[in-house]
């Protein structure tokens, strides 16, 4: 039996085949997504939902076709879809987009609304904070502005618009991980907060039925079971952990995140507590600058690389990248010296986009390029770190094994040993770099039956290191 998965990322869609017994993958096929619309402002982020859905399928029929599965008679357990959450669009009766996919990028809350923005008005209403971006937001702004399309009978992910188109439903419904992403749930019952949209005069019939169980939505055009759609930050933990109880998981690509899976709803300050599927929550600390921080540390020997060789008119050309001579630092190449304290938070948190990075302790040992190569390493671990530690002790004492995921930590064998000496444990990567698509294929399988459960789905997940 084999499963499919696929990953409808921001800048690129991602589709896989994997053999349900195993967990081989037997095909991978991707594409960019370059599917982005003009906007009439320049803080609008959006693209076309019709596309996209043309590129997925295109996806998923060249991965069927390859192993003869297009004429029916293959054995596809189940289809499985994940995607890039926040982000909105509409439909009409018909399950037809009736709009542009509203991106997470989407900078519409950050508009100024009776002496705060939309984002703030409605985290006071909340009383939690909400985003430019998430989707209740985003939608909030498009009905005080007049801009929710006529004929649009519900709002759904672009994941749950593929999801329901491929499986030919016509309406959308919405696993509680894409909820949770739009702003107004309230995470113990697992429900939109209707109350609070009729308290700020909007109609809560326009949101899907959320559902926890992720429900078959119909079949795909072979006879394949196609699933509700998942988050990608959820599916990303389920395809890089194989116990996601006593697994920690670090993601570092652009940005970066640190997830702990929990039984209990989590209310600790500073972590995001989102719905796992089939039950229980993972608690998720997010930096946002990462392995960013990491390429702005390249970007800058580049620049210097320029300037005293191909820039100065020496004939010289800089070497393509400077990565690979980066990661020949080691800390056990400054020897005894003292280091460098480089705090990482270039682009802000979350919480306070104001905030600013620095470099502390430049002395005249440690102002080499190899300390400030060390010392953002050490800062960008510092900075998950830090979320980790405001976990409940319980949770933390729980954790057994150390995951990487994401380039930033598959390309950096320097940060890998930071994060494993900070914690005293082994770093695991996983062995297929495709961690959203792969979750979400596992997830079809235990959904439709041909795995038993999410533990025997996370016994799949294998590591570079075996």
């Amino acid at each position: 039996m084999r499963l499919a998965g696929l990953d409808i990322g921001t800048t690129t869609l991602c589709g896989l085949l994997l053999e349900a017994d195993t967990g081989d993958i037997l095909s991978v096929a991707t594409e960019p997504n370059a599917f982005g619309l003009p906007g009439t402002a320049p803080w609008e982020a959006l693209q076309d939902p019709d596309a996209i859905f043309a590129a997925a399928a295109r996806i998923l029929d060249g991965l069927l076709a390859s192993h003869g599965h297009m004429g029916g008679g293959g054995r596809i357990g189940g289809i499985g879809v994940a995607g890039q959450m926040h982000g909105i669009l509409y439909v009409d009766g018909d399950g037809r987009a009736v709009s542009p996919l509203f991106t997470w990028q989407d900078g519409r809350g950050d508009q100024e609304l009776e002496g705060t923005t939309y984002a703030g008005m409605l985290s006071e209403a909340l009383g939690r904070p909400v985003g430019t971006g998430m989707g209740f937001v985003t939608h909030y702004y498009n009905v005080k502005n007049g801009l929710v399309p006529r004929g649009a009978a519900c709002l759904c992910t672009i994941a749950d618009y593929v999801a329901m188109r491929l499986a030919h439903a016509q309406a959308p419904v919405m696993d509680a991980t894409n909820a949770a992403s739009l702003g107004c749930i309230d995470l113990r019952r697992l429900e939109f907060r209707r109350d609070a949209m009729s308290a700020l005069d909007i109609d809560g019939a326009i949101f899907p039925r959320v559902s926890t169980s992720c429900p078959a939505l119909g079949e795909a055009r072979n006879g394949t079971p196609v699933f509700a759609a998942l988050g990608d930050n959820q599916a990303s933990f389920l395809g890089s952990v194989r116990d996601m109880r006593g697994s920690l998981l670090c993601n570092i690509g652009t940005g970066s995140q640190i997830s702990l899976f929990s039984d209990d709803c989590l209310d600790v300050p500073g972590i995001d507590t989102r719905p796992f599927p089939l039950g229980g929550y993972i608690g998720v600390g997010a930096a946002l600058c990462g392995g960013r921080a990491y390429s702005l540390l390249h970007d800058f020997f580049q620049r210097t690389l320029r300037l005293f060789s191909g820039g100065s008119g020496s004939g010289q050309a800089p070497p393509s990248s400077a990565y690979d001579l980066m990661n020949t630092v080691n800390e056990e190449r400054l020897g005894a010296t003292a280091r460098l304290t480089v705090d990482t938070r270039f682009s802000g948190t979350r919480t306070d986009p104001g905030i600013r990075g620095s470099i502390a302790n430049m002395g005249m040992e440690t102002f080499t390029p190899e300390h400030l190569i060390v010392g953002v390493r050490e800062g960008i671990a510092a900075e998950l770190l830090g979320f980790y530690e405001r976990f409940p002790e319980a949770a933390r004492g729980a954790v057994t094994a150390l995951v990487g995921s994401g380039n930033g930590i598959r390309l950096n064998p320097g940060l890998q040993k930071v994060f494993e000496g900070r914690l005293g444990m082994r770093m695991r990567v996983p062995a297929h770099r495709e961690e959203t698509s792969f979750g979400a294929a596992l997830l079809a399988g235990v959904a439709g039956k041909v795995l038993p459960d999410l533990a025997a789905a996370g016994r799949l997940v294998r590591y570079l290191t075996e």
